[in-house]
């Protein structure tokens, strides 16, 4: 029986831990309704960060954007080096776009330029 335990918490110590490498689940990003669309953060994908927009009236997808790509080195863990979307607001008729770490993005709503 001892034999039996001393090999089990051998094979246990002797496992890389899960837990340390992986990341927190990514925030929920409230959606912002401005001028009769929604635009949304799906946050599905921490290797494109990305924005949709919506009809508020019809439900129909209007159109989606690409905020910023995320390169993954394929030396290292890859969900650790996901970025995604923390958070949107409107301001001066442009949505501002808040990932989790670096700079903020400006999108112009008329041209969908990203700044």
């Amino acid at each position: 029986m001892s034999r039996f335990v001393l090999i089990f918490v051998a094979a246990a110590l002797s496992l890389p831990s899960l837990a340390l490498a992986k990341r927190v689940a990514q925030a929920e990003v409230k959606p912002v309704v401005y001028q009769g669309v929604l635009y949304i953060a799906p946050n599905d994908d921490g290797r494109r960060a990305y924005i949709e927009a919506w009809d508020v009236r019809t439900n129909k997808k209007l159109w989606d954007l690409t905020i910023f790509v995320n390169r993954i080195d394929p030396k290292l863990e890859e969900d650790i080096q996901w970025v995604f979307i923390k958070a949107l607001r409107v301001q001066n008729g442009a949505l501002i776009v808040m990932p989790e770490r670096g700079k903020t993005y400006q999108v112009d709503l008329k041209t969908r330029a990203v700044t």
